[in-house]
């Protein structure tokens, strides 16, 4: 850590009355601050971050310095050491700022398998937080399980259906298979059929009796839902471009299904409601050929549905959500359950990064049926060139504290931000190359924002849940382009701001 990564901190929280999920300030004039476990916590626990002690958030984030600068630095080593599970390593810098004392610590992400920290005295569940924009929340049950499971290595794809047996299988569809397997791996077609069933974790043994996995189950269960009622996908039109819109006539949703059966037939079924729902035009190339052509690609919203289907999390925790595609007039949104399994992280999406998977089993059994996945791994970078070849933005990905949401955005999305013009200085400094996507979302804020918006209507119109996301990638670059500016600039951080659009 050097002096001028704190330096930069504390003039960005000056100049923006701000916060960040990167960044902490402490005041610590009066004493070793009663509370700052959770700050440890969280950023150890989500990307890291820097705590400056000796800096006042009420007090429009001023350098009021701290009471002791060796008291503090024993305070903070022995809080990190011997009060925090895992013990955290800390980087400490005390340094002098505008003639005061301060004291800067460094908190990095620690290991996954390591996860959660948290803190002794409150124990696992009080003491476990997360960072949110720029909040310490203390972490749900199912973001203490999800760490949990993956330091333990539980895979619920394989968990037993206690309820079923093989009877609820689809017994020519398992048959023909293992029969496949059985003509590609020699080894394995030396074992008799119930042995190949519990190689293949199709099938497992509790006390002696056999079960169906949820493998199993979702892929040749006969009606999967009857044991798994709530593992099916929610198909929705809505008749504008936020959920509450309605119709001419006053209708909700254009169209609306619940799509059920196994992972095949599921993602069958979602594919059929899309295209029965999509614009359709008529293309006519330079040699008078005429071929039609779908709104968005399909081999695109196929590989996003199968890996909703395929790469959810399927544990006890969230068992009774479902996957939900909205279909909107300028976008589609696919959620499914679950947060990125492990190590895997946003940035990685699409990359040549070796992705862990929370459902191994489920996977090895769809890619040797080759009927769902073909080619692994090749999923996002099929999304990606095929949005590019209809001259569409690539998907957006985000991943919210319990599900994890992709977005194709159609013509009518790029046509309302081309045609947007709200001066000729936004023209000029926010690109209109539409396969931007934070540019894109920056002219879509600009256009909203003619009229006054608070943070919670700027992240509803994008569709976005991210506070952080939103302040720190769209909100405050236009800010600092003088393209945006708050309504109340005295006090920059009231909890009812809005931002206005600058016109010139």
């Amino acid at each position: 850590m050097q002096k001028s990564e704190v330096i930069e901190a504390i003039k960005y929280m000056q100049k923006y009355k701000t916060e960040t999920n990167k960044l902490e300030a402490k005041t610590a004039l009066g004493g070793f601050p009663k509370k700052c476990y959770d700050t440890i916590s969280s950023f150890s626990n989500k990307f890291g971050g820097l705590i400056i002690f000796g800096v006042n958030e009420e007090n429009n984030f001023a350098v009021e310095g701290v009471y002791n600068v060796n008291d503090l630095q024993k305070q903070i080593s022995s809080l990190c050491s011997d009060s925090m599970i895992p013990s955290v390593r800390a980087d400490i810098l005390p340094m002098e700022y505008d003639g005061k004392n301060i004291v800067a610590v460094k908190i990095d992400e620690i290991a996954q398998n390591k996860k959660p920290c948290y803190y002794k005295s409150s124990g696992l569940k009080n003491g476990s937080y997360t960072r949110i924009g720029d909040k310490d929340d203390h972490m749900t049950d199912y973001e203490i399980y999800a760490l949990e499971s993956y330091n333990d290595h539980i895979f619920e794809d394989t968990r037993p259906t206690k309820r079923a047996s093989l009877d609820d299988l689809n017994k020519d569809s398992i048959s023909e298979y293992v029969n496949k397997i059985k003509t590609e791996k020699p080894n394995f077609a030396k074992n008799d059929f119930d042995k190949c069933l519990k190689l293949c974790g199709i099938t497992d043994t509790n006390n002696d009796i056999v079960y169906p996995t949820l493998a199993g189950t979702m892929i040749f269960g006969e009606y999967p839902q009857s044991f798994y009622p709530q593992l099916f996908v929610a198909c929705v039109v809505v008749p504008g471009t936020e959920l509450g819109d309605t119709g001419n006539l006053g209708e909700r949703f254009i169209d609306n299904k619940r799509i059920e059966g196994t992972i095949e037939q599921m993602l069958e079924g979602t594919m059929n409601f899309l295209k029965r729902n999509m614009k359709n035009s008529v293309i006519i190339n330079e040699l008078g050929i005429r071929s039609d052509r779908t709104e968005y690609p399909l081999e695109a919203l196929r590989e996003a549905i199968a890996n909703a289907l395929i790469h959810r999390d399927y544990s006890t925790q969230t068992e009774n959500a479902y996957i939900s595609v909205y279909m909107y007039n300028d976008r589609i949104e696919i959620i499914n359950p679950g947060t990125l399994y492990g190590t895997n992280k946003l940035e990685k999406l699409g990359t040549a990064t070796t992705m862990e998977s929370r459902n191994p089993t489920l996977v090895r059994i769809l890619e040797e049926k080759g009927s769902v996945i073909e080619n692994r791994h090749s999923g996002i970078p099929t999304m990606k060139r095929e949005m590019k070849k209809y001259g569409l933005p690539e998907p957006e990905f985000y991943e919210e504290r319990d599900s994890f949401k992709v977005v194709f955005r159609n013509n009518d999305s790029i046509s309302n931000q081309v045609t947007s013009q709200v001066s000729g200085q936004v023209s000029g400094q926010v690109s209109d190359q539409v396969g931007d996507q934070v540019k894109r979302n920056q002219k879509l804020v600009l256009d909203y924002c003619v009229e006054p918006k608070s943070m919670q209507e700027i992240r509803k119109y994008l569709g976005m849940n991210s506070r952080s996301y939103v302040r720190e990638k769209i909100i405050m670059p236009l800010i600092e382009q003088s393209l945006l500016e708050y309504t109340n600039k005295e006090h920059l951080s009231a909890s009812n701001q809005k931002y206005i659009t600058i016109r010139k």
